[in-house]
């Protein structure tokens, strides 16, 4: 798992260095569509069905995994790496007020108490971004609860191979992503932009976005709370520390107080589900 949150960490520092070069747009694209070939291959050379006609829990799955990477793409060009893979930390508040919502359950105190933390750090990031920056702020909540609504659908596959799900969701988010990067698309054809460090970049998105998942997918199958519930420490310790050695950032005492009012309080929520799981051996 922490193989898996240093590749995510990674992802997001090609994709924020390559925001002078290219839109957001094209680096997004760049990602889905890299991992879906990479997929693909994986799944003819194991033998995987891929499938169009799918049920609706699974195109519901693509649909809202794909606006999550479109909005996962505008953060990170716009943003530090360090506030924006905070911001995903909210994805486990997001899935609780879904779950509490679809199956008609009471909002616990526990989830409650995360929900505010999180609103009070998100104002502290939120600070020093009023330009540009501050609508990335928003759209990276938004990113959160897509993502949350991706991973309740994603539940609802059980009885489909996990590559069979990751190809329909890339081969979605390929085909949005595309008509999304239309308007930057001369960008896209212009050969001086392609230097060695600008392809190295654009590959590095693709293939790190792809370890990245197949890293966390065993991590979840393999089943260890302890590990699992510290990724997004994990993830935003190393986005820290690269945006510190890449970019030589300084944090302000607002931005790191923000950015623990969210991750530790979802990380902690994580962590007590597994443990009161693995204890009713669910």
């Amino acid at each position: 798992m922490l193989f898996s949150a240093f590749c995510f960490a990674l992802m997001g520092a090609f994709t924020h260095s390559l925001r002078e070069t290219f839109d957001w747009r094209i680096t997004g694209f760049a990602r889905a569509f890299i991992n879906f070939v990479l997929i693909v291959l994986l799944a003819r050379a194991t033998g995987t069905p891929l499938i169009f006609r799918a049920p609706s829990s699974l195109w519901w799955r693509s649909i809202a995994g794909t606006i999550s990477i479109v909005c996962t793409f505008y953060v990170f060009a716009n943003l530090p790496i360090a506030e924006a893979t905070s911001l995903s930390n909210l994805v486990p508040i997001w899935m609780a007020l879904l779950i509490a919502v679809v199956e008609n359950r009471l909002v616990s105190r526990s989830v409650l108490v995360s929900i505010v933390l999180s609103v009070v750090g998100v104002f502290f990031i939120q600070q020093p971004h009023f330009d540009t920056s501050g609508i990335a702020v928003y759209v990276g909540i938004m990113q959160a609860l897509f993502a949350a609504v991706a991973v309740y659908n994603l539940h609802r596959t059980k009885n489909l191979h996990p590559t069979t799900v990751v190809a329909h969701f890339t081969g979605v988010a390929s085909v949005v992503t595309f008509a999304v990067m239309l308007p930057s698309l001369p960008q896209l054809l212009e050969g001086a932009r392609y230097t060695w460090p600008v392809i190295v970049s654009l590959l590095g998105v693709g293939l790190t976005g792809t370890v990245a998942q197949l890293a966390m997918t065993r991590a979840y199958l393999l089943g260890n709370p302890s590990i699992n519930s510290t990724v997004g420490l994990a993830q935003v310790a190393i986005a820290t520390v690269l945006d510190i050695l890449i970019w030589d950032r300084h944090f302000g005492t607002e931005t790191i107080l923000g950015i623990l009012l969210i991750t530790i309080p979802a990380t902690f929520f994580v962590a007590r589900i597994q443990i009161r799981n693995r204890t009713q051996g669910v």
